[in-house]
């Protein structure tokens, strides 16, 4: 029997290996629904929705993407008509985006269904585990950001 790659109990590891399946995950539970939208396209317009009409600057690094690729998830759900851009009245050359009626209606009807495929990620642990988890998560991403 071979042994376990030392690498695989290293915590930079796991944390990659946790986000590469989360969003696999993540990819699965909207095909299994029938949507037409990534991972990556779903969590700029969960950024939008929560941000008052931010520019696409400030999406690139909501959500650590690069400009183009932002560009292009934002181009995607305007086609979907889930998110418009709209002129910004602070600067002429660059646009804010704002969530549609109908990307506000397709959060809401798909939310409940997330979360209840996302408890599943959890399973095995209790609200102070899972509480305790999320502090270090957000303390070693802070400790990145500081670096």
């Amino acid at each position: 029997m071979k042994d376990q790659d030392p690498i695989q109990e290293t915590a930079g590891y796991l944390v990659y290996r946790v986000g590469r399946l989360l969003r696999f995950r993540a990819a699965q539970f909207f095909r299994s629904k029938g949507l037409d939208i990534s991972p990556e396209q779903w969590s700029v317009l969960m950024t939008i929705a929560h941000k008052s009409r931010p520019a696409l600057s400030d999406l690139a690094d909501a959500t650590m993407g690069d400009h183009p690729n932002v560009t292009r998830l934002v181009d995607g759900l305007t086609a979907m008509g889930l998110a418009r851009r709209i002129p910004n009245p602070g600067d002429k050359r660059s646009s804010l985006v704002e969530i549609t009626d109908k990307g506000e209606s397709f959060i809401d009807d798909i939310w409940p269904d997330l979360l209840e495929a996302k408890a599943e990620y959890f399973d095995g642990m209790d609200q102070n585990e899972v509480t305790t988890f999320i502090r270090l998560l957000r303390l070693m991403q802070t400790n990145l950001e500081a670096g």
